[in-house]
């Protein structure tokens, strides 16, 4: 579509580029003069599809028109099967885990340094040493960040092992 108005576009711009130069200064002053203006049209046009930021917004839409966002993989554990978070000795269950970050549950009380590391134990039976930053704390709650995100292989094999214990 875009490439049939920028063909439409320049066809138009040809057209009234030719009438002048066929024509030349036997059209009269008044002619050239709407000439003129409608050379403006077209070449406004033109500039308008090369340059549409709307050209940009569709190339990262889908069919409904929102923008498109990456599905980032999430297990959310709940009941009694969670993974462990051990730093400083102390060992948090998880809420939450993606490949980005991972949500504890820690009171307001607890105490955690902006950066930390320590060992991710999950039910897959994988232990991952870590580096995060404290994001934010919220109810009951704190988000750390990784500084290396977790692989999407080692989470799809989490969420086997955590669909597998909650169905026996």
């Amino acid at each position: 579509m875009k490439l049939a108005a920028i063909i439409a576009n320049i066809a138009q711009l040809v057209i009234i580029l030719l009438i002048f130069f066929i024509r030349g200064l036997d059209l009269g002053a008044w002619v050239i003069f709407l000439l003129f203006l409608l050379l403006a049209i077209p070449f406004l046009n033109l500039l308008t599809l090369l340059v549409s930021k709307r050209a940009l917004y569709d190339a990262f839409s889908d069919e409904t028109g929102g923008i498109i966002k990456r599905e980032a993989m999430r297990i959310q554990y709940s009941g009694t099967h969670y993974a462990t978070l051990t730093t400083d000795g102390i060992t948090f269950t998880v809420r939450d885990l993606s490949e980005g970050g991972v949500r504890i549950n820690a009171s307001s009380a607890t105490t955690l340094k902006r950066k930390i590391t320590g060992i991710l134990q999950l039910l897959c039976n994988h232990e991952i040493r870590f580096k995060a930053t404290v994001l934010r704390r919220e109810e009951g709650a704190v988000v750390l960040q990784f500084n290396h995100p977790i692989g999407t292989a080692t989470l799809a094999e989490e969420k086997r092992s955590l669909g597998s214990r909650e169905t026996r």
